[in-house]
């Protein structure tokens, strides 16, 4: 028996289709590849935004390993040639200003990275933790420079080398005081450069908040302009980078309003 397109379709046993017509077949086979195919440009951009990331991290971590080791340890051995070898401080002296010409190379990679992802603000708590690490080695070294001076018959007691030594100490105090109280803020913010003007930032971020029903206290300063979402405690911070470029700080970022970030996140990003 023949039967029409349909007849055909509506045959079925059980339940379950026992024909379906080739338009059909053809319509679902054509949404199953669209599914895959954006399934796969999906996998690719988070696969592009973790490695960015990635590099990211590595640079902020390079240039903490250089300021809290390579930099005052290439100063200590500048402060031992003085009394050992004389004739290496001009080299140690135009090793450091490399090393110092060098850390624009990692600098710079950062600041193009994060023009293409978001990233936990994590380069100040690392900043702060190499800043420890180099106080400490000037503390040790300048204590041992005057140790060894007295084998050279001068006189370690001097009220400089005393307020030297406190001065280090001192600031090695407010530093690690100053960390201890401020990594988890800095920890818990996330930031990203973008190619837009303050105005074309706010602008967005405003409609998405109005659009979604969302009340929101809108603060203009002379740092830039900050967003309060009310019943949270997100803040978003838009800043002038220079005449035509911002960036965006979110902060408060927790569980609970983890949701709300990634719809501002998509919002800015114009997705």
């Amino acid at each position: 028996m023949v039967y029409s397109v349909r007849q055909k379709a509506d045959i079925f046993i059980d339940g379950a289709i026992l024909y379906k017509p080739d338009g059909i077949m053809a319509v679902e086979q054509s949404l199953e590849k669209g599914k895959l195919a954006q399934s796969k440009k999906t996998e690719v951009s988070l696969a592009t935004v973790n490695s960015d990331r990635t590099r990211l991290e590595r640079s902020e971590d390079l240039i903490q390993i250089i300021l809290a080791a390579v930099v005052p340890g290439i100063i200590a051995m500048m402060l031992y040639s003085y009394f050992l070898f004389p004739d290496m401080l001009p080299f140690l002296f135009l090793l450091a200003v490399a090393v110092a010409t060098l850390m624009l190379v990692p600098a710079n990679m950062m600041t193009r990275l994060h023009y293409h992802t978001w990233s936990v603000d994590s380069l100040t708590p690392k900043l702060l933790t190499s800043i420890v690490g180099m106080i400490y080695i000037l503390v040790v070294a300048v204590f041992a420079i005057s140790m060894m001076s007295l084998y050279e018959g001068l006189n370690p007691e001097q009220p400089t080398t005393f307020a030297t030594v406190g001065g280090l100490l001192l600031s090695l105090i407010v530093v690690m005081g100053y960390s201890s109280q401020t990594k988890v803020k800095y920890l818990a913010r996330e930031k990203r450069y973008f190619p837009h003007p303050v105005h074309a930032i706010e602008e967005r971020i405003a409609m998405r908040l109005e659009k979604e029903g969302r009340k929101h206290k809108r603060n203009n300063g002379p740092a830039g302009t900050e967003f309060e979402l009310e019943g949270t405690d997100l803040r978003v911070h838009v800043r002038r980078l220079h005449r035509t470029h911002s960036e965006v700080l979110v902060c408060n970022i927790n569980d609970a309003n983890r949701e709300h970030v990634d719809r501002i996140k998509s919002c800015i990003e114009g997705a």
